[in-house]
């Protein structure tokens, strides 16, 4: 990051429970990284390097609609990016933590 190149953070396996990446979210945090970077690594950054910055990648008019709502505030804490209550794709609700609506 220091050096201008783009910081990338994704994987090729989807969502699932076995992996919590929240230890990888705050390494990022405790190596400099603000919010608003790493909020870029998980989204911006992965759209425009793989050239789909036209319908993915930021909320706005016209793109995919593609939304993760999360149990706390990752401004304040880092690690809530991997407490995941719903996901929008394609502007449908495809994930909803139905255990976390309960506590």
């Amino acid at each position: 990051m220091a050096l201008g190149g783009p910081i990338l953070f994704g994987t090729d396996v989807g969502y699932m429970r076995e992996y919590d990446p929240a230890d990888e979210y705050a390494y990022l945090a405790g190596a400099g990284l603000s919010f608003a970077q790493i909020l870029a690594a998980l989204t911006t950054a992965p759209a425009e390097r793989f050239k789909q910055d036209t319908r993915t990648g930021r909320i706005a008019v016209g793109l995919d609609a593609d939304l993760v709502a999360f149990d706390g505030d990752p401004r304040a804490d880092i690690r809530s990016l991997a407490r995941v209550r719903h996901v929008v794709h394609h502007g449908r609700l495809v994930y909803a933590d139905e255990a976390a609506a309960r506590r």
